[in-house]
């Protein structure tokens, strides 16, 4: 029995030095949800809040959704620069240009978001400047293989559509530049307006 107390004992020592780093301060008591948790584990009052749907800024991906500021400047020409040889894409690009230039509402909640991740052949810009959307081209369901799409006499392939947004999207730069990539972020085609 005496070798079954001496370490219990000893435990029980050691466990009450330790007592005041598992604690948490009278201040900084948590919520009543976490009154049981807060007993073994200090948990800072930041950390401890629930969070509410008002208070989260942004999407679950974490990019910003910065509110929609209308643009002159995406409103539909006659035609871009370089030349889109394909009569279904620049029917897309001119509506999704058409819609994002006056703020009608998209499609998917990840329009609009700020695009952070730098790409070989976006240029370089500060955080914030470009956001991202999704370019739907007409005929082209889920499981739609790759296929060529001919901008300024060169010939790119648009990735293949694995999921209901596909893989071409639209970048805005500043409000007005255009970034074209067929392929999910691999290549980038600025699109000028011909008025």
């Amino acid at each position: 029995m005496r070798k079954l107390k001496l370490p219990l004992l000893l435990s029980a020592l050691f466990l009450s030095g330790l007592s005041h780093v598992f604690a948490a301060p009278p201040a900084a008591r948590a919520p009543a949800a976490y009154d049981l948790l807060s007993e073994l584990v200090y948990i800072p009052p930041a950390e401890a809040a629930v969070s509410t749907p008002t208070a989260v800024a942004e999407d679950d991906r974490g990019y910003e959704k910065p509110p929609c500021v209308p643009s002159l400047a995406l409103l539909p020409g006659k035609a871009f620069f370089p030349t889109v040889s394909d009569e279904r894409r620049v029917r897309a690009i001119n509506d999704l240009l058409a819609k994002i230039a006056v703020c009608k509402p998209m499609p998917y909640d990840n329009d609009g978001n700020v695009h952070s991740k730098p790409h070989q052949g976006l240029p370089h810009k500060p955080a914030g400047y470009y956001l991202e959307y999704t370019l739907i081209v007409p005929g082209r369901p889920t499981g739609s293989k790759p296929e060529p799409v001919v901008i300024g006499g060169q010939t790119y392939m648009a990735g293949p559509v694995q999921s209901f947004r596909g893989a071409e999207r639209l970048m805005i730069g500043g409000g007005r530049e255009i970034y074209y990539t067929p392929d999910h972020y691999q290549t980038f085609i600025g699109l000028s307006i011909l008025r």
